[in-house]
């Protein structure tokens, strides 16, 4: 017996023994105390995300929406059971819900908040209302067609030349009551004094029909937001001018009257350097031969020239000419007359002479010109470095006086005999 005395005694002594002793007892005791003395114990949770699916609930299906602004809700709740199982346990584990099944059509109801632990040995309280107050209405949708709206102006001269805008429609979502009263959707793009092309993005705009902005409050729109691009180009418009002439003769744009159709100018476009320095933009020659009456119209294409795009509406111009009162005229130049040409061009050494007894020619003037006008009233010359005709003619130039206008209607061709010099 002593020695088992001295045993313990000894054992008891000893520091290590003592310390595991310790510890073992330790163990013993919170063992008491969590299974036997206090099983049970609570744990608070506070801002508890709660999942908003309302897409295929009852009231989506019968196309109700609820009037929110955002779909963040959140709920405080008291979880109580083991401690042991709540020793791990943690906020991320609860899964919190709002249960639609009620709502069939619209008005204001008390949806309720289902709670979800994933541990049947735990248990919840909800601290705070166990529901959420939520107004329904009825749900509807259009697709508008994006509108660009401009603030400002473009630098002088500048204008659009392309506009594009993406997307070019969108779907607004939204109470019914709203959702009707929209006619326009627009994006708003500030222009001021641009010269170069424009990209630019901008929240779509909503517009009743009186152009009031729609409240977005409870609206969805997909995409909210567009990207305008406008090209822009330099354009100015000029006056459309043609050349009138006579190929027999004379000058005849005193008294001729020119008119365009469809209109005057033309629209042009290109750098505004160049179209800075261009006034007129001539779209062609008319022989006034052609015109036989005293009224002719002449239709002409329109044609770009180097650095200059012609962008009018139409590129087909009909030009009339209106040669009022203009009258034709029979002068017969007799043998006198002729031999008082003059000749270009002679030969060396040699002389000429016209060998015709006479030339019939034709003017057109207005009648106080042609009734000043004589067979001597005209200077007569022929060019001998000329070609002849078929026949060896050599072409007859006829100008009226300085200061005297009118067209002859013909070219004239006369016999010349050259010689040597006596």
């Amino acid at each position: 017996m002593s020695k088992i005395s001295a045993f313990f005694e000894r054992l008891f002594r000893n520091s290590l023994f003592l310390k595991i002793l310790s510890v073992i007892i330790a163990i013993g005791i919170w063992l008491y105390i969590v299974n036997v003395a206090d099983p049970r114990r609570s744990e608070e949770y506070t801002n508890v995300p709660i999942s908003f699916v309302y897409e295929g609930t009852v009231p989506y299906n019968n196309s109700l929406m609820p009037l929110v602004t955002s779909r963040s809700f959140f709920v405080n709740l008291r979880v109580s059971g083991p401690r042991t199982s709540l020793m791990n346990y943690s906020k991320d584990k609860i899964s919190a819900s709002l249960n639609f099944n009620s709502v069939a059509a619209e008005g204001i109801y008390e949806v309720p908040i289902s709670i979800s632990l994933g541990d049947d040995s735990l248990t919840y309280e909800i601290l705070g209302s166990d529901s959420i107050t939520l107004e329904f209405v009825k749900k509807s949708s259009t697709t508008l067609r994006v509108d660009v709206k401009s603030s400002g102006t473009f630098k002088t001269g500048y204008s659009v030349v392309e506009q594009t805008v993406s997307p070019e429609t969108i779907t607004v979502e939204g109470p019914k009551s709203v959702v009707d009263t929209i006619s326009f959707a627009e994006v708003l793009i500030d222009v001021t004094n641009a010269e170069k092309n424009i990209v630019e993005s901008g929240d779509i705009l909503l517009l009743t029909s009186d152009r009031a902005y729609v409240d977005r409050t409870y609206l969805s729109l997909s995409p909210s937001q567009a990207t305008v691009s406008v090209a822009l180009q330099y354009r100015k418009s000029v006056k459309i001018s043609t050349s009138l002439l006579n190929p027999y003769g004379g000058d005849e744009t005193p008294y001729a009257t020119v008119s365009y159709s469809p209109s005057p100018y033309l629209q042009l476009q290109g750098e505004e350097d160049v179209l800075s320095y261009i006034d007129t933009y001539n779209i062609g020659s008319i022989n006034l031969a052609e015109v036989t009456d005293s009224k002719k119209t002449f239709d002409f294409t329109v044609q770009n020239q180097s650095g200059i795009e012609v962008v009018s509406d139409s590129k087909t111009v009909t030009v009339t000419v209106d040669l009022g009162n203009a009258e034709t005229k029979t002068f017969r130049l007799s043998s006198a007359n002729l031999q008082n040409a003059s000749f270009l061009n002679v030969p060396e050494g040699k002389v000429a002479r016209i060998t015709d007894l006479y030339k019939v020619i034709t003017l057109r003037a207005q009648d106080y010109t042609l009734a000043e006008i004589f067979p001597d009233s005209f200077r007569l010359s022929v060019d001998l470095s000329s070609v002849p005709n078929e026949n060896g003619e050599y072409q007859l130039k006829v100008e009226l006086p300085s200061g005297v206008y009118g067209g002859f209607m013909n070219r004239y061709y006369v016999n010349v005999a050259i010689e040597d010099v006596q």
